[in-house]
């Protein structure tokens, strides 16, 4: 008998971050880079220690079109498609359930995304092509699916039976021992479409721990991953650095976590089995300001990390307070300090577009980030996601209507605010981005950190391209850095 397969997909709807609780579209972002589909990655690895064959295709990334995804569906014949989608590009995402449907009435499509935390009924009732979604972690559930296992006995999706009743099983409940989960299926991708964008080097995710104790409004990891902080073992996360680097050839890494630094032990115990193991990798993290110290990141930096991500959010106390972020302006002030000290970069990220946003605390967030001069600035206007306490708010006040999920995200508004509109808001990300990123000392300082000619040539390609998209009003550019960063892997 033959064994069942399975296809995951990213569909060719455009370059995103498909991780549950970060959905950013790349081509407008000034420092974010693409990562591998690490969810559909985790997925595939449990699904073919259950057995099945499996094939993992990120469309975007490989420049494929609808047209190979027919042609692949016609030449693998799986029994399940899986589909990596995020809330804002849901409607073109799930054109693949209805290309699988149109090619074979027996594929059982399947989605995944935090989207059908909330919206699972909605989606069915909206897309027939659609059988069923996956509500929560995915590793197990993916399995199941695979394996045929009958639907109705498979917790955490939500799916149509053939009458077209729509059925909701019970949740599943959190994996508590994440090295129970097989290590990403990395050999099911092209690696090297995924690369830190400073040196083009290969980068991999490095999945460290889930969950998040904080309830900051906009945030969907503790919708996602709970309020409890998973960790995996040190001597689990250092296994599959020694299976990246000896069998994959990657020393570049993104520690993605949705609070990497908490638990300062379990960090400084990871960074010394790297540096006992001799791996010479180099990686990145991300951070809260208020998590952070002199120690920790010395062992940080001894271990190879070389820039670390902190969501500063905003330089107005009152919208921070708001935000329920539950850290300060001088937090912050002392985080961006201690990193420059300890010979780490640093990438800041702020907010705008919160329903009490005005001029004037936007004007605070600019000044504070030329305060701060970080290595990199990214702005995100904030995103409704269904299931934060921002959605709520969105609809309680009429800025959203229940339901609606708007496909502008983090590079356009997707909502207005109390005192300022859409069209309003989207004035400021261009003109503050201008005002950071093109200080002359901002200039002089990054071109005084290169350390390599190779570093050299791809900032200054990577600056031209932003110098002059900011210069135009910053609506274009981020497709052709996208272009760049493809042709690299050619």
């Amino acid at each position: 008998m033959s064994r069942r397969r399975v296809l995951l997909i990213v569909p060719p709807t455009g370059l995103y971050i498909r991780e549950d609780r970060c959905q950013t579209p790349i081509e407008e972002m000034k420092t974010i880079a693409l990562r591998p589909p690490i969810d559909l990655m985790y997925s595939a690895a449990s699904t073919e220690r259950a057995g099945c064959e499996c094939r993992l295709v990120d469309y975007p990334a490989e420049r494929k079109t609808w047209t190979d995804l027919e042609r692949d569906i016609m030449a693998f014949h799986p029994h399940v498609l899986m589909i990596s989608v995020t809330t804002p590009s849901l409607a073109r995402d799930l054109v693949a359930a209805e290309v699988a449907k149109r090619i074979d009435p027996s594929i059982l499509t399947v989605a995944k995304g935090a989207h059908f935390l909330v919206y699972d009924r909605e989606a069915l009732e909206r897309y027939p092509a659609l059988d069923c979604v996956i509500r929560g972690e995915y590793e197990l559930t993916a399995a199941e699916l695979g394996q045929g296992r009958p639907l109705d006995q498979i917790q955490g999706i939500t799916y149509r039976q053939a009458g077209g009743t729509i059925v909701q099983n019970p949740p599943r409940p959190l994996i508590e021992d994440l090295d129970s989960i097989p290590f990403p299926a990395r050999h099911l991708v092209r690696n090297e479409l995924y690369f830190r964008p400073d040196t083009m080097e290969p980068q991999t995710t490095i999945v460290t721990n889930r969950g998040c104790p904080h309830s900051c409004i906009y945030c969907l990891a503790p919708v996602v991953s709970g309020k409890k902080n998973r960790y995996r073992s040190v001597a689990n996360v250092l296994a599959e650095l020694v299976e990246c680097v000896e069998r994959f050839g990657i020393r570049n890494f993104l520690f993605r976590s949705d609070l990497f630094t908490q638990n300062k032990k379990w960090v400084i115990e990871l960074c010394q089995a790297i540096v006992d193991r001799r791996l010479n990798i180099e990686w990145a993290s991300n951070s809260r300001v208020d998590t952070i110290d002199a120690e920790l990141l010395g062992w940080m930096k001894r271990a190879g990390c070389w820039i670390i991500a902190y969501g500063v959010e905003s330089g107005n106390q009152e919208m921070l307070d708001l935000m329920k972020k539950k850290a300060t302006v001088e937090q912050a002030r002392r985080a961006i300090q201690l990193t420059r000290e300890a010979g780490i970069k640093s990438s800041v990220y702020f907010l705008m577009g919160l329903p009490w946003d005005k001029p004037e605390t936007l004007e605070d967030n600019v000044r504070f980030a030329q305060e701060l001069l970080p290595d990199f600035v990214e702005i995100f206007y904030t995103y409704p996601f269904p299931g934060t306490e921002l959605y709520r708010i969105a609809v309680e006040h009429g800025l959203l209507q229940a339901g609606e999920t708007p496909e502008e995200a983090y590079a356009r508004p997707a909502i207005g605010g109390f005192y300022m509109s859409r069209e309003e808001l989207a004035k400021w990300r261009k003109k503050a981005l201008r005002r950071i990123y093109l200080q002359p000392r901002y200039i002089w300082r990054t071109l005084a950190s290169v350390r390599s000619p190779k570093e050299f040539v791809n900032y200054v390609k990577y600056g031209a391209l932003t110098f002059f998209d900011l210069l135009r009003g910053g609506e274009s550019g981020g497709k052709e850095k996208a272009e760049l960063r493809a042709k690299a892997t050619d």
